[in-house]
């Protein structure tokens, strides 16, 4: 389920996007929840389960191009779409990796193009049912480092916490998106967009090492050019 986020100050803005974005999430089969927000600083308490987030420039507090430094620190695989009506500040907008840019007055046909072109780069937006201390969690892909599996239960690896599922190896491979996750190991499979480095066989996460076994070398290399090339 796509995660789709707005944060505009007014009240018009908003009422009109929500209304573009549902319709092109019904017609085009996709399933989604929004979340609104009217300043930068409530967005940021919820932006790490976020696939894409519409972002006024003009706001108080925190505005959006503040804003979208945070999100990038946050969720670095968030895509950003800018609102504007100051079409000189769209440089600034260059350093957040802004994905697309609207001007307002908003048009639909912007809208849906900026989601369409979304919809393809979008990995992991699905979530999965994980258990922590017994109780249930449901987690979007994107947030999953890495997953370890054994003989009967598998172990997530969400933020500082090992999540656990009772999946089968199959239906765990079925449900994971395939583009962002990579079995480097019968024992390991990784997020690829959670990987800070690779070399000789060792890949770097934030706060561990994995080894990638060496009938998968190849083959990992391939997938991580690949995905480097297309989604980052």
């Amino acid at each position: 389920m796509l995660q789709i986020a707005i944060c505009d100050d007014i009240l018009e803005q908003t009422v009109m996007l929500q209304k573009y974005i549902r319709q092109f999430c019904e017609k085009n089969g996709a399933e989604f929840k929004l979340h609104l927000y009217t300043t930068g600083a409530e967005l940021l308490y919820d932006v790490e389960k976020f696939d894409i987030v519409f972002l006024d420039i003009e706001m108080p507090g925190l505005d959006g191009i503040q804003t979208g430094r945070k999100i990038r620190e946050k969720n670095s695989s968030c895509r950003i779409i800018m609102e504007t009506v100051m079409i000189e500040r769209m440089k600034e907008a260059f350093f957040i990796e802004a994905f697309r840019f609207i001007v307002k007055p908003i048009e639909q046909s912007e809208v849906e193009e900026a989601l369409a072109a979304c919809m393809k780069k979008v990995l992991g937006s699905g979530s999965v049912e994980l258990y922590y201390n017994r109780i249930v969690h449901e987690v979007h892909q994107s947030e999953i480092q890495y997953v370890v599996t054994y003989d009967s239960y598998s172990e997530y690896r969400v933020k500082n916490k090992m999540l656990r599922s009772e999946a089968s190896l199959r239906e765990l491979e079925r449900q994971l998106d395939e583009r962002l996750f990579f079995r480097i190991h019968r024992k390991y499979i990784v997020n690829m967009a959670q990987v800070q480095s690779y070399r000789n066989g060792i890949i770097r996460m934030k706060d561990t090492e994995l080894p990638v076994s060496r009938r998968k070398k190849r083959e990992f290399e391939q997938a991580y050019m690949k995905f480097d090339l297309k989604y980052r």
